[in-house]
């Protein structure tokens, strides 16, 4: 028996002993008090003892979950565990904030199947030292009410202050955690400015999520070194500089890591060329800028700017496909024939010359034969035209697989200089978008199944099979619009393509896009090849991007091995531990970043909405809950209606998914089309309130 398990042998009968205790009962040397310590904090940290009053151990008798934090709006709170999430409500959370690592205790009696509700039991790390929040001041304190992170306030002392002002946003640093009876404390280190103003929440949701758009001056050093560097082509890299390479991207790209190249053969067969942006030569394996990328795990897009995975000087730069200048480069060479059909396929080293930066709206204008842009690029048309034939092809092939295509709109917002919402509209989507889409998806797949087949541990991007339970909820919604998944043991991506096709066209269509996608798993990374549901592939990755995602670095550099040295078992154990842990991490980046994102379009939505108070607007029910209906307009900002502020009565029929006005009777439904007029909009708590119009005298419209 080792010295672990004698100690959780002697606390199982021996419950609350302290550290001297222990080594005495045992008969440790008093040498080993620093190990025995070191030893009860692994034990409490995994979960196997709490510590109690008095500074006592007791085995942990149920099972303890171990996760990190999420405040939800200041309400409550979910814990995330590898395999799982549970709710926390606000008087368990019992003063822990978001990104803390915890212990939580499973309430049985208040849990069932997936879901789980517990309480903290134990904060084993804290998240950040530091909180955003607005500041309240009093005469000798003050107060930082934390936004969307803790449910507890900041103590600030007077002389901790900072010249800060009464309501002002403020960065404030912990240096006291308090405890049951006595409140955090710290001081104020950063001013941001009027909680009110758009630019400055776009400020303190940067530093909240702890994003940056500098590097050290370390990785300046280092990246000084990489430009100085003479470039030396390899005579493994094939040179395809005499090709006519095109990049097609939106108009305010300037990180191009994809280019393209199609030739139809006389025998009507296709050659495309995929050459990927061959960041690898750069970014070395384990150097600063590595392992700066690898902790970012990918570029994040705000409204407003780009927070970059990599320096500008190589993502816009050394890395970035630019016109007219030899770039390195990763190249899947792929034939198909007439039908679409993979006849074989190769990938290696290159080195390529773009002859045209193309945009998105440029392409389309040409394949909708504009004259102007005929004319323009006479000399890449017939190119143009083909791909636009082999892209129908390989889109065919794929919806007729199963693949599902939810082909949603997505919200685009147009600044002015002022960095002010200048207009909202829908992101078109065009052929152009599509080909790309069509290009960069066969080449991911391409990659995959040869890392696969070579039996080398790589990234792949998975998206799993929903479980028969998420079929189930899924069509009790999709009932309600009479439409249903048969046969839930055995599912199929083509199930849900069938139920899109059916509401194609309809008044519903959006919204049953919308459930059906939130019906799904989210996709991410791992080492194992699970393939990917949506896009109804045996095997996917991310090939495609490595300027702004760490995943394809990572694919680039895993193929660069295998098709040159293939590593020796040992080294594979080796990659594939070492990949497991890098998965987990960019998956967590990722969803991070998607959410960010989400929320700085919110935060400029919100503003440019924030005059629009008593305007009338249709709208569609997204959503029903017990307190109000969520309605999204036409250009996609979403509002809820609280039945709170409402002189009417109204009940949630949970069962059937509809909200009842009483002395009416009118029923709400999903899908309904409804108008509304804007009554409040909340910058603060980033919410729009609106009511339902039935005419200009009704009482419904404003009430407060």
């Amino acid at each position: 028996m080792d010295r672990e398990e004698k100690i959780l042998d002697y606390l199982e009968n021996n419950s609350g002993k302290g550290i001297n205790q222990i080594i005495e009962d045992l008969g440790l040397s008093k040498k080993t008090k620093k190990k025995t310590r070191k030893l009860l904090q692994k034990l409490e940290e995994e979960g196997k003892i709490t510590e109690v009053k008095g500074g006592g151990y007791t085995v942990e008798k149920s099972e303890l979950l171990k996760g990190k934090v999420k405040i939800i709006k200041n309400k409550f709170a979910f814990v995330d565990g590898d395999e799982e999430s549970v709710f926390i409500p606000p008087r368990k959370i019992n003063g822990a904030m978001t990104d803390d690592i915890v212990l939580v205790k499973i309430d049985e009696e208040k849990s069932s199947g997936d879901k789980k509700e517990g309480e903290i039991v134990q904060i084993l790390e804290r998240g950040k030292q530091t909180i955003i929040g607005i500041f309240e001041e009093h005469e000798q304190f003050g107060f930082v009410y934390a936004m969307g992170n803790s449910l507890q306030d900041i103590y600030v002392n007077r002389r901790n202050f900072n010249r800060a002002k009464n309501n002002e946003l403020v960065v404030v640093e912990i240096y006291s955690w308090g405890d049951k009876d006595k409140k955090p404390e710290g001081k104020i280190i950063k001013k941001l400015g009027n909680p009110y103003d758009s630019d400055t929440r776009l400020e303190a949701l940067i530093l909240e999520k702890g994003y940056t758009e500098d590097f050290s001056s370390e990785i300046k050093k280092e990246l000084a070194v990489i430009k100085n560097k003479k470039e030396e082509v390899s005579k493994k890299r094939i040179d395809l500089t005499d090709l006519d390479f095109i990049t097609i991207d939106g108009e305010d790209a300037k990180d191009l890591d994809d280019a393209v190249y199609l030739e139809k053969m006389e025998d009507g067969n296709y050659k495309l060329m995929v050459s990927i942006a061959d960041v690898s030569y750069y970014v070395k394996k384990n150097s600063l800028l590595d392992e700066e990328a690898q902790k970012r795990g990918n570029s994040v897009y705000l409204v407003d700017r780009v927070i970059p995975m990599l320096p500008r000087e190589l993502s816009n730069g050394l890395c970035s496909l630019n016109q007219g200048e030899k770039k390195y480069t990763f190249t899947a060479e792929i034939k198909l024939d007439k039908t679409g059909k993979i006849l074989s396929e190769k990938t290696y080293k290159s080195e390529i010359k773009t002859v045209e930066r193309m945009t998105y709206k440029n392409v389309n204008r040409i394949l909708d034969k504009d004259s102007e842009m005929l004319e323009r690029y006479q000399e890449i048309v017939g190119m143009l035209e083909n791909m636009e034939e082999l892209a129908q092809l390989i889109r065919a092939k794929r919806i007729e697989r199963g693949a599902i295509n939810f082909d949603m709109p997505e919200t685009k917002v147009i600044l002015n200089e002022a960095k002010k919402v200048k207009e909202i509209k829908l992101r078109e989507r065009g052929e152009a978008e599509k080909i790309i889409e069509d290009f960069m998806i066969l080449a991911n797949e391409v990659v995959a199944e040869k890392l696969f087949w070579m039996e080398i541990p790589s990234v792949y991007r998975i998206h799993e099979v929903p479980t028969k339970e998420d079929i189930e909820k899924l069509n009790m919604t999709l009932g309600k619009f009479g439409y249903k998944i048969h046969d839930t043991e055995i599912i199929h991506p083509g199930k849900y393509q069938k139920i899109l096709k059916q509401a194609e066209n309809t008044e519903t269509e959006l919204l049953i896009r919308k459930v059906m996608l939130r019906s799904l798993q989210q996709a991410k990374y791992a080492v194992e090849n699970l393939g990917h549901f949506g896009l109804a592939s045996n095997y996917y990755t991310h090939f495609t991007s490595p300027i702004r995602r760490y995943s394809d670095l990572l694919v680039h550099r895993i193929l660069g091995e295998a098709i040159g040295k293939y590593p020796n078992y040992k080294k594979l154990i080796k990659i594939k531990e070492e990949l497991k842990e890098v998965t987990n991490h960019i998956s967590q980046t990722e969803r991070k970043a998607m959410k960010t994102e989400e929320e700085s379009i919110k935060i400029k939505v919100i503003e440019y909405m924030s005059d629009k108070i008593g305007e009338v607007y249709d709208g569609i029910v997204s959503g029903i809950i017990k307190n109000g209906i969520f309605i999204m307009l036409s250009n996609q900002v979403e509002c809820f209606f609280d039945i709170k502020n409402s002189p009417k009565f109204y009940t949630f029929d949970e069962k059937n998914y509809k909200m009842l006005e009483k002395n009416s009777n009118k029923v709400y439904n999903l899908g309904e089309n409804v108008k509304i007029i804007i009554t409040k909009v909340d910058i603060l708590n980033l919410k729009i309130d609106v009511a339902f119009y039935e005419g200009e005298n009704n009482g419904e419209n404003y009430s407060k």
